[in-house]
C-alpha cells in the first residue's frame, strides 16, 4: 500500500542493522582507546605501552592491559592490579575473625543469604549473623551450659569447637550437648580420652561409650566400680547390648510437651515461641513399633459334647 500512494516502503530487514549498531555503539563508547596510545606515565616513568606489558611490575598481558587503559583504570592500577584481585571479606565476631565463606559454613546460613543481608538488607554483621539460618534443622533449641540458643547461635559461641552441621550430627548421634558443642574434630576413629575399656569388640574411653550408648559415663563408672564388673557386664546389667543398637537411626525433632514419647531424650527446652514449651528432642527414627496385640476378640471355647451313654451288653448263654 506505502508503493501505491507513493512513499517507498522500508526494507524488511532494515530495522537489524541499525538495532545492532546501536547495541555496538553502546560496548563501545565506554572505551576511550586514546589513553591507551603514546607515552603512558605511572611511577614516575614514561613508557609505551608495549614497554608497560613487559616490565616486571605489570600482572596482565598487553591487550588486558590496553582495554584497563581506554576504560579509564589509573596506569599504577592497570598495570599491577592481578586478574580477579577482589577484596576478602573478613569479620570479627566475639574475637573470632573468619571470612564471609568461614562464616556462612560455620553458622549454616548460605553465603549468598549472608551477602545479601548486609549489601542489600542494610544488617550489620552482627544482625545478620544472629538472624540465623532459615532452614528448620539449624533453629532447633538446644541447652547448654545452663543457657538455651538455636544450634546456629551455637555455632557461632565462642566456645564453639566445630561447625553447626557437625554439632547436629553429634548430638543426633547421643552426645551431650556442651561436649557436641565444644569438641574440635580429630582425625581419628573414637573421640574423647582416657583409658580405653574393650566390649563387644570395640575399645574406647568410657565417655565416648557413654556417647555410644547414651547411659551416662558417671554411671558405668558407678557400677563398673561398686560391683567390681568389666564394662560388658556393666551394660548387660544395665540393660544395653549391641542387638538394641543395630539399625537404629537418631534425628532431632521440636515439639510440644505432650508429643513425648518413650525413648525421646530431651536436649532443648524453648519457652520463646509462646507459654508452652517447645522441647528439642533425640528421637528414633523410625519409631520403634509397638508389639503386636490382636484386635480380634477370642473365640469362645467350643463346649465338648456329653459323652453317649454306655450301650449294656447282652446277656451270655452258657
Amino acid at each position: 500500500m506505502n508503493d501505491v500512494i507513493g512513499i517507498p516502503a522500508p526494507p524488511a530487514d532494515s530495522g537489524a542493522p541499525q538495532r545492532a549498531s546501536k547495541s555496538q555503539d553502546r560496548r563501545t563508547d565506554r572505551y576511550n582507546w586514546e589513553l591507551a596510545r603514546g607515552s603512558i606515565t605511572a611511577f614516575g616513568e614514561a613508557k609505551t605501552l608495549s614497554a608497560w606489558a613487559q616490565d616486571p611490575r605489570c600482572a596482565v598481558n598487553r591487550e588486558a592491559l590496553r582495554t584497563r587503559l581506554a576504560l579509564g583504570w589509573l596506569p599504577e592500577d592497570a598495570i599491577t592490579r592481578e586478574r580477579h584481585d577482589k577484596p576478602v571479606l573478613e569479620f570479627t565476631y566475639q574475637g573470632r575473625t573468619l571470612t564471609l565463606r568461614g562464616w556462612a559454613e560455620q553458622s549454616g546460613i548460605k553465603y549468598a543469604t549472608l551477602h545479601q543481608r548486609l549489601t542489600k538488607g542494610g544488617m550489620t554483621f552482627e544482625e545478620a549473623l544472629l538472624k540465623g539460618s532459615d532452614g528448620p534443622h539449624f533453629t532447633l533449641p538446644v541447652t547448654a551450659f545452663g543457657e538455651t540458643k538455636p544450634l546456629t547461635h551455637w555455632a557461632v559461641d565462642p566456645r564453639a569447637g566445630c561447625s553447626v552441621i557437625t554439632m547436629r550430627r553429634r548430638i543426633a548421634a547421643g552426645w551431650d550437648p556442651e561436649q557436641a558443642i565444644t569438641e574440635e574434630p580429630q582425625n581419628r576413629s573414637t573421640l574423647g580420652s582416657g583409658v580405653p575399656h574393650r566390649a563387644f569388640g570395640l575399645s574406647m574411653g568410657l565417655e565416648d561409650w557413654a556417647r555410644h550408648t547414651q547411659i551416662p559415663a558417671g554411671t558405668l563408672r558407678h557400677v563398673m566400680g561398686s560391683y567390681d564388673i568389666p564394662l560388658d557386664s556393666a551394660l548387660n546389667a544395665l540393660g544395653w547390648s549391641p542387638r538394641a543398637e543395630s539399625g537404629t537411626v537418631h534425628d532431632l525433632v521440636a515439639i510440644p510437651a505432650e508429643q513425648l514419647r518413650p525413648g525421646d531424650r530431651i536436649v532443648g527446652v524453648s519457652t520463646d515461641h509462646g507459654p508452652e514449651p517447645v522441647l528439642t528432642v533425640r528421637r528414633p527414627y523410625p519409631p520403634p513399633s509397638p508389639p503386636y496385640t490382636s484386635t480380634t476378640p477370642p473365640a469362645s471355647p467350643t463346649p465338648t459334647p456329653p459323652a453317649p451313654p454306655p450301650t449294656p451288653r447282652a446277656p451270655t448263654r452258657r
